[in-house]
């Protein structure tokens, strides 16, 4: 792996605590976040896999984004970072990867862990880690169908916040069921947009609409694509 400059990520952290600044303007310790993309498939019952941990890293940084008391990295800035200083993740990412990067993103805690879907059957375990210490402050596990995705999300979001004694949201758009293949389109979507493939990334991303009109993920991505042609 080869090691950042000292300059260039000095002046990413320094870009990644502006953040949304003048949201946090007056507000004292706001927790800095960022979410690593998860290791985690889905097997269908036709034996194909899918890589769900892009979709999964999204829609927690969409969830967190509208959270008082906290600041979240974007993905997009996250996957500028390792593509920037050829960072090497894959596979599985371990804690001191992961508190490599928060490091250079300047951030409080980053958050990594892995998801299993089996047959509409989910499992995901999230590890929340202390940039400075190297402690793991919270560790959050969930099971339910597939389809509950999103639901599954906003429990560990919450859990997460409560673990930083934030107050949980006053109000929040109803959770709803999001269909597997929509989720599907999602990682897609973010593989696509990953590689720089961004007609490609636009088309799945409106696939994902089609199927679920009120993706919220799917809607800022266009929202940010489409702002930046």
């Amino acid at each position: 792996m080869r090691r950042p400059s000292f300059a260039f990520a000095a002046a990413l952290a320094v870009a990644a605590l502006s953040l949304t600044a003048t949201q946090a303007e007056g507000r004292q310790d706001v927790a800095t976040v960022a979410v690593m993309d998860f290791n985690a498939f889905m097997m269908g019952e036709g034996g194909a896999s899918v890589n769900l941990g892009k979709a999964i890293s999204s829609m927690l940084v969409t969830e967190f984004s509208g959270r008082e008391g906290m600041r979240i990295v974007e993905r997009r800035q996250l996957m500028d970072l390792i593509q920037e200083q050829d960072l090497s993740l894959s596979g599985r990412v371990d804690d001191n990867v992961a508190i490599e990067v928060g490091k250079m993103l300047g951030v409080q805690y980053v958050l990594l862990g892995q998801a299993m879907s089996i047959v509409d059957n989910l499992r995901i375990d999230i590890r929340a880690v202390d940039v400075e210490t190297s402690e793991v402050i919270a560790v959050m596990k969930k099971t339910d169908a597939t389809i509950q995705l999103l639901n599954v999300v906003v429990e560990l979001a919450d859990e997460f916040s409560e673990a930083l004694s934030l107050t949980p949201p006053s109000s929040r758009p109803e959770v709803e069921e999001v269909p597997v293949a929509a989720t599907i389109a999602l990682s897609r979507a973010l593989t696509y947009e990953d590689d720089g493939q961004i007609e490609q990334a636009i088309e799945q991303y409106e696939a994902v609409l089609a199927i679920h009109p009120t993706h919220r993920d799917a809607q800022r991505a266009l929202e940010r694509l489409r702002g930046a042609t």
